[in-house]
């Protein structure tokens, strides 16, 4: 049971503490960023399409670079490349925020912001999942993942997304731009603060063999080309679009005020926060994979549910159900790679698996703006969840290899 004195023994361990603190206060700037970003854009063209268009252009950098990302962080400190990316994206915001300011922010300059936040994303995405098991013991994975998972549900999730409320309803959404940068200059501290970590081990190749090695490794390994491609799936039709159908829902559907939008993020970070606690004070499941991928197959259904919902508690409520559900299964899902993926490899794993997750959702993400237009709002939400949740039934019952890790895990303590 991972308990409360296993989540005190994990943070007692500096190395750990401070990159868990300096992440949670630069999640804090993501949510606060989570609401500006779409009033940003609606305020200034009112367009869903250029709201998508700006959404998918952080991505698409993000998702031709995770490769090289996944690469790169198997070669020098991961640390250092975390810390790297800290530094850039706090003086992206910095411009972002002073051109906001000064009233000269218009949708070409949040789109040049958006590809530069992707370029850095790229390298941070696989050193930050790397980094993990360099700094605390295999006994202390799931509980590290979960307290991670706890503050991006809360910081990110809950507390930014209410702030970035807050922040429009009263000094205008321009500020969060500059709160963003300030939250990365604390991040890039406590990476400061941290002891050097070491560099991985050499494979003594070029880099693109390096990347070849990656994509060789999830091809041979069904649970993890199986549980990537799937996740990817619903990443570009479910959950990367809610990241505009979600203030479409309520702004356009609901016709609820600007604040609904930051409480309708914040829910979806409470059911994320709840579901961390959840596996912060449960055993594991001996079926890891199987529970993992139930608890993902599920969430579409109550993406349905947000869609169809004629109330603005009834919306709230199953944004609520949706982060924890995504929440429980992401715990497993770190936990499980950073378990069983070799160390060496486990930069370029995870920069797979983010280039897979993410591979499609620009195109999804600019799809459900353009959409949202043309079929409405509930459309695009409700179709696209049942044909995830369907397929991901039909691939869990059908192809046995996915479980392999839990029947492996099994046959050992017998």
């Amino acid at each position: 049971m991972v308990s409360g004195s296993s989540a005190r023994r994990a943070l007692a361990n500096r190395q750990f503490a401070l990159l868990w603190g300096g992440q949670s206060v630069s999640r804090l700037g993501d949510g606060v960023m989570s609401v500006a970003l779409p009033l940003l854009v609606l305020q200034t063209t009112n367009s869903s399409r250029d709201l998508g268009i700006v959404v998918a252009a952080r991505l698409v950098p993000t998702v031709a670079f995770l490769l090289l990302g996944g690469a790169v962080s198997d070669r020098v400190s991961r640390r250092l490349a975390m810390l790297t990316s800290d530094v850039g994206r706090g003086v992206v915001s910095t411009v972002l925020g002073v051109l906001a300011l000064d009233g000269r922010l218009g949708v070409a300059g949040l789109l040049w912001g958006a590809v530069c936040f992707g370029l850095f994303d790229a390298l941070f995405y696989p050193a930050s999942t790397a980094l993990v098991p360099e700094v605390v013991a295999l006994e202390d994975l799931t509980t590290s993942n979960s307290l991670n998972r706890f503050s991006g549900s809360f910081a990110s999730g809950l507390l930014g997304p209410l702030v970035g409320g807050v922040i429009a309803s009263t000094i205008g959404v321009s500020w969060s731009l500059i709160i963003d940068a300030g939250t990365f200059v604390v991040s890039a501290g406590c990476l400061i603060a941290m002891r050097a970590t070491p560099r991985p081990a050499s494979s003594g190749s070029n880099v693109r063999s390096d990347i070849r090695s990656g994509l060789s490794y999830c091809r041979r390994t069904p649970w993890l080309i199986w549980s990537i491609a799937v996740a990817g799936l619903a990443n570009a039709l479910v959950f990367s679009p809610l990241a505009i159908m979600t203030p479409l829902l309520f702004k356009r559907v609901l016709h609820s005020a600007n604040w609904v939008v930051g409480v309708g993020f914040a829910a979806m970070g409470l059911g994320g926060l709840c579901g961390a606690l959840l596996t912060m004070t449960r055993r594991v499941p001996r079926a890891r994979v199987r529970t993992m991928w139930l608890a993902w197959s599920a969430a579409p259904l109550f993406s349905v549910l947000m869609g169809v919902a004629r109330w603005t508690a009834l919306a709230v409520g199953c944004a609520f159900v949706v982060g924890a559900l995504l929440v429980v299964g992401n715990v497993l899902w770190d936990s499980l790679m950073q378990a069983e993926v070799p160390a060496d490899l486990l930069g370029r794993v995870s920069s797979v698996d983010w280039t897979v997750s993410l591979g499609l959702s620009p195109v999804g993400v600019a799809l459900a703006g353009v959409m949202a237009g043309v079929v409405g709002v509930r459309a695009t939400m409700v179709v696209p969840a049942l044909a995830v949740c369907v397929s991901a039934v039909a691939v869990l019952a059908s192809v046995r290899s996915i479980s392999a890790p839990d029947r492996r895990a099994s046959e050992a303590e017998n």
